[in-house]
């Protein structure tokens, strides 16, 4: 079995300088509290990943390694 996470995009939307893109960990829940573990991508103007960072879905703590 693989210890990979699958991720799904369930959002796209233009933050002002680019796309901001939210994916969500299929299969995984946040140890607190249960939510969705969730990744969010921004993007340059060119589409150039600049910022990643994850968070949960349901109380909203900071989950970025």
């Amino acid at each position: 079995m693989s210890d990979e996470i699958t991720w799904t995009l369930i959002n796209t939307e233009d933050w002002g300088g680019g796309l901001e893109r939210t994916y969500r960990a299929r299969g995984v829940e946040h140890a607190g509290c249960g939510g969705d573990v969730l990744l969010v991508h921004l993007h340059d103007e060119e589409d150039a990943l600049v910022h990643a960072h994850s968070h949960c879905g349901e109380c909203g703590e900071d989950l970025t390694p």
